[in-house]
This record gives C-alpha cells, sequence and structure tokens, in this order.
C-alpha cells in the first residue's frame, strides 16, 4: 500500500473510533468498508479484532456507573459467542455476497419496523426468549462479516435504555463477542503477520475513548436514537457498496 492509501485508512480509523466512543458502534462499520479497499476482507476483519476489544474495555470502564441500567446482557453475549464460531468458522467456506446480503436484509427489515414504529418497546415479557436469539444472530455476522455493530444495537435500543447503558451494553457485548472472534481468529491463523498493525491501530482507537461521553452529554435523547438510526443507515448503504464489489470481484 502507498503513504496515500495507509492516511485513508488512518482517517476511517479515527472517524470511526470517535464515532464509537460517543455512540457505542462505528467503528469497523466505518473503518472496514474502507480497509477492504485496499486488502483482503479476511485481513480486514483481522487487523481490526484487536483495536475492537482495546476500544470496548476502554467504553466499558468510562460507562461503568450504568451497568445496573442494563437487561439482557449476560444471556446476549453468551449466545453471541457461540454465534461468533460459527461466523468465524464458516469465513471462505461461505460466499462473503451470501453473509452480506443476510445482514443487509436483516437490517433493512429492522429498519423498516423501526421507522413504521419509533415508539415500539420490546416486551420485558419476551426479553428471555428473545435476548440469545438476537446474541447469535449478532455473533454469526460478527464472525462472517466483521460487522454486527447494526444487529447489536437495534436490539439494545429496542430495549429503550438510557444512553450510557446503551452504550455500557452494546460495547460490553462487542467487547465479549470480539474477544471470542480474536481468539478464534488467532486459533485458525488469520492473525499471523498481522498483530503489529493491529497493535498500531489499537493505541490510535484508544485515544478516542474519553472524547465519548463529554460529546454524547450534548445530545439530546432524540439527537443519540437519530444518530444511531443513521449509523444504521449508513451501515445499509455501505454493506450494499460492498456487495457490489463482492460479485464484481
Amino acid at each position: 500500500m502507498s503513504v496515500f492509501d495507509l492516511i485513508i485508512i488512518g482517517i476511517a480509523v479515527c472517524l470511526g473510533a470517535i464515532v464509537k466512543s460517543v455512540t457505542g458502534m462505528g467503528l469497523p462499520l466505518i473503518a472496514l468498508p474502507i480497509i477492504s479497499l485496499f486488502v483482503s476482507p479476511e485481513t480486514g476483519i483481522a487487523i481490526l479484532a484487536i483495536p475492537s476489544i482495546v476500544q470496548n474495555a476502554g467504553i466499558v470502564s468510562t460507562n461503568w456507573h450504568a451497568r445496573k441500567e442494563a437487561r439482557g446482557l449476560t444471556s446476549f453475549c453468551l449466545a453471541g459467542g457461540v454465534g461468533v464460531v460459527i461466523g468465524t468458522l464458516s469465513l471462505g467456506a461461505v460466499p462473503e455476497h451470501i453473509t452480506l446480503i443476510a445482514l443487509n436484509v436483516t437490517i433493512i427489515t429492522w429498519l423498516y419496523q423501526r421507522l413504521r414504529n419509533p415508539d415500539h418497546i420490546i416486551p420485558k415479557t419476551k426479553e428471555r426468549l428473545l435476548s440469545p436469539a438476537a446474541g447469535i444472530v449478532a455473533g454469526i455476522f460478527q464472525g462472517g462479516s466483521g460487522v454486527s455493530g447494526p444487529v447489536v444495537a437495534a436490539w439494545h435500543q429496542g430495549l429503550r435504555l438510557p444512553r450510557d447503558a446503551f452504550v455500557f451494553s452494546i460495547a460490553t457485548a462487542f467487547g465479549l463477542v470480539g474477544t471470542t472472534q480474536t481468539i478464534t481468529l488467532a486459533a485458525s491463523g488469520h492473525l499471523e503477520g498481522r498483530v503489529l498493525v493491529s497493535l498500531a491501530i489499537s493505541a490510535i482507537v484508544l485515544i478516542s475513548v474519553p472524547i465519548g461521553p463529554p460529546l454524547r452529554r450534548r445530545l439530546s435523547g432524540a439527537a443519540f436514537d437519530r444518530a444511531v438510526i443513521g449509523l444504521v443507515i449508513a451501515s445499509c448503504i455501505s454493506l450494499t457498496l460492498d456487495i457490489v464489489i463482492s460479485l464484481a470481484r
């Protein structure tokens, strides 16, 4: 890669890291499509694995005060870990465009329901049943495509959690699911020769962690919701581009 390529990747990583520090999501969502323009999707997923863990750990620590307001997080994360193993093992076995199309359909379905009924709340009586189901779906997409943010965000936004609890919950989910993914990637040899790049990116994303809370406090509840939905819509657009690129290869 040229110096210009590295600068573009660096800008994408910085932007994704700052957005994630505010909303709890955004690093793979923003950075991975850009990185995948220069390297294979498998390489992009691998080099973002460790930085994602580092940033999620930082976000969890800065929002630790909101942990008691989280709901269904344990079952979601445990099921997500199982899904990550399934998705990671499917890398190379399932055509890339199939995984991306399935993820995009899932996101668009949620967006339709969310915009059609913006006040919808997941009934507490169904949380125990639906939480592990949502977790395993998110894990499969995380392992298979490197992107699960829209699924994780959709589930936790449906719970109507306070902002800090929302960010704490999805960062915890991403952190635990991402750890499982990284272990699986390492065991399957996908991290070989990529650790130094991952550590360099980790240093960049760690700097962004303290930026999130003060910026988040400046947003109203409605503005925060719009930001999350905007990121989900952006993910649909970027995934559509990835699908076109994948089919054109």
